[in-house]
């Protein structure tokens, strides 16, 4: 952006020469000793000490339209652009110079733009140009400003756009939570009443299982007592043939043996005693050894 230069210095310092003239060589010379002072400061960047001795030469000649436009140069340098912005407003209001005129407006759009007001920055690019046409830095500046605004404008749409984006997802995110929790409400409450549902099933099953383990361990008391009643009862209706054979089986003693022999004998002497009292004869014994 355009500023002071050091050949804008020497065309106002000439433009203070010519004007300060008439008031007399040692005023003359004293106003133009301070504004080359003042301008060299400024070229060094030294602006404290250019600013100060340019008010110096203001309160020396306070009509002075060059001085305070170089007041206002080096405030805007200082970025005082307040004050930079009235300094000018002031030259622009009071000069005789049309370029002086047109220069503190462009400047005036300068100082506006790097407030951030660039609406107002383009109003006063718009002014100089009215004044000097041919001004190709305000051409510039005009248009460079432009597509400033232009590209904040799509910025800010894109934030707003990205915005909205975000506020929409995150309702969408939102919205599936309470989904997902519902989901999963009715899924916790499903399987709750399934439980229910399944407990008293399951409890039943298992009440039937501890009867039926209780009948098998009452059963399998009972099974020895029973058992043993089976066998005493088979052995309560067992044939007496069966007892006898049983005493048969049994070995006999010696005495027993002959008890039977002595039995088988006697058995045979009186059957052929009756035998021989059939036939009409007389019985006489015979040996039986």
């Amino acid at each position: 952006m355009k500023m002071i230069t050091y050949h804008h210095w020497t065309i106002m310092l000439a433009a203070v020469a010519i004007i300060f003239l008439p008031l007399g060589p040692a005023h003359a010379e004293s106003l133009y000793s301070k504004m080359k002072k003042g301008a060299d400061h400024y070229e060094k960047g030294s602006y404290d000490e250019a600013l100060k001795t340019f008010v110096d030469a203001q309160i020396e000649s306070p009509e002075d339209s060059q001085v305070r436009y170089n007041v206002a140069s080096t405030h805007y340098r200082m970025k005082n652009y307040e004050e930079a912005v009235k300094g000018y407003q002031d030259v622009a209001a009071t000069a005789r110079d049309v370029r002086l005129e047109a220069q503190s407006l462009y400047n005036i759009g300068n100082c506006l733009y790097r407030q951030g007001k660039l609406e107002e920055s383009l109003e006063y690019y718009k002014k100089a140009l009215d004044l000097n046409p041919d001004d190709l830095d305000a051409k510039y500046n005009l248009e460079f400003v432009r597509e400033e605004i232009k590209k904040r404008l799509n910025q800010a749409k894109g934030r707003e756009q990205e915005q909205q984006e975000k506020e929409k997802q995150k309702e969408q995110d939102g919205q599936q939570q309470q989904e997902q929790k519902q989901e999963g409400g009715q899924k916790q409450e499903g399987e709750q009443q399934q439980q229910q549902q399944q407990q008293p099933q399951q409890e039943q099953a298992e009440e039937q299982q501890k009867e039926q383990s209780a009948q098998q361990e009452q059963e399998e008391k009972e099974q020895p007592a029973a058992e043993e009643q089976q066998a005493a009862s088979a052995r309560e209706n067992q044939p007496q043939q069966g007892r006898e054979q049983d005493g048969q089986a049994r070995q006999m003693t010696r005495e027993e043996a002959e008890n039977m022999l002595r039995s088988v004998k006697e058995g045979k002497r009186d059957y052929k005693k009756q035998q021989a009292e059939r036939a009409g004869g007389s019985y006489r014994p015979s040996k039986d050894w």
